[in-house]
């Protein structure tokens, strides 16, 4: 396994995901930790997701805190048939593009992107609006669990400076994140730096607040969420990565957007491309954080085709600039 975001990020996402169905993309995490961070950082599984410590200032220092997500937008599966299943959507999908969109089916733990099943959405009743009927065009083998499904669309690619994938947000904040966390680690840098990889976010903030609730989240540290997000004027492809100065719940706080906006000017300096606008367009783990009391921020990576599809005409992947990917790593590292 190769350094760098872009490598793990294929990594990550050569299986799927989806929200409660972080185990397999957790298995990928791990083996990734277990080459590139053993021995250099604390690693630690909870029940809202993975712990990351590196303490390169010692344990009494506090910590910048970079908080990212593990799953994306999908459908539980139910009422599995020979002919088809009812798909219950999961996450922020674009309701009005998902009749007719193509779905791959898989076990709850898979060991690749080799889906058990394929087939293709209906429309829901009025009734139901998050319960899609689903007809199987690739019926799956008799005996085979299906568990959950995800849009038909590619894992990960990489054409013409973008980076292309069904599940950019938000696995590319993961891969970002450690990315940073390596970086730092191999410099042997004086700083103290924690990820928190959280499970079930598009559903609620779920591993988020159990982070929260567990009370093992230090009160003195920082916490930066770490996200793709819908692009945005002020916010577009190419134009570097976004420090963002709130979302569409919260403003986010003053003297850690400070932090963000010096190492910004740093970069800026050297030539680099950073952005700063509160996005709107969604709401990131930031704001739970806030709402306990937590100091936080975030940065993003200014996202086409949010939750794979919206501001689209059809069902697509989502996509970002690979120099706004590499871009973000600088900005967290300079910013640690």
């Amino acid at each position: 396994m190769k350094p760098g975001a872009l490598p793990l990020f294929a990594h990550l996402t050569s299986v799927p995901t989806a929200p409660f169905r972080e185990t397999a993309v957790t298995r990928k995490l791990m083996a990734w930790l277990r080459v590139h961070l053993k021995g250099k950082a604390r690693i630690a599984k909870r029940r809202g997701g993975v712990v990351v410590s590196y303490r390169g200032a010692g344990d009494e220092k506090p910590a910048l805190a970079l908080a990212a997500h593990l799953d994306h937008p999908a459908f539980d599966l139910s009422k599995v048939t020979a002919k088809g299943a009812l798909a219950h959507k999961r996450g922020g999908l674009p309701p009005h593009l998902l009749p007719g969109a193509a779905v791959e089916a898989f076990a709850k733990d898979n060991r690749n992107n080799t889906p058990l099943a394929l087939g293709v959405l209906g429309k829901p009743a009025k009734k139901t609006p998050d319960h899609y009927p689903l007809t199987w065009t690739l019926p799956p083998k008799k005996g085979a669990k299906l568990d959950f499904a995800v849009l038909a669309l590619p894992a990960c690619e990489i054409k013409k400076g973008w980076l292309i994938s069904r599940s950019v947000d938000d696995l590319l904040g993961c891969a970002v994140s450690l990315e940073a966390v390596r970086r730092l680690a191999a410099a042997k840098a004086k700083v103290n730096v924690t990820v928190l990889l959280n499970r079930a976010e598009e559903v609620g903030f779920v591993g988020a607040l159990d982070m929260i609730l567990s009370r093992e989240l230090p009160a003195g540290d920082s916490y930066l969420s770490i996200e793709s997000s819908r692009e945005l004027p002020g916010s577009r492809p190419g134009g570097g990565p976004t420090i963002r100065l709130g979302d569409r719940s919260s403003a986010f706080d003053p003297n850690l957007v400070a932090l963000l906006d010096a190492a910004g000017a740093n970069l800026r300096k050297r030539g680099a491309k950073v952005q700063r606008l509160r996005l709107t367009g969604g709401s990131c783990e930031a704001t739970a954080y806030l709402a306990f009391g937590y100091e936080a921020a975030g940065v993003a990576v200014p996202l086409v085709n949010y939750h794979n599809g919206w501001g689209a005409k059809a069902v697509a992947p989502e996509m970002v600039r690979v120099s706004d990917v590499a871009g973000a790593v600088d900005l967290l590292v300079e910013t640690a």
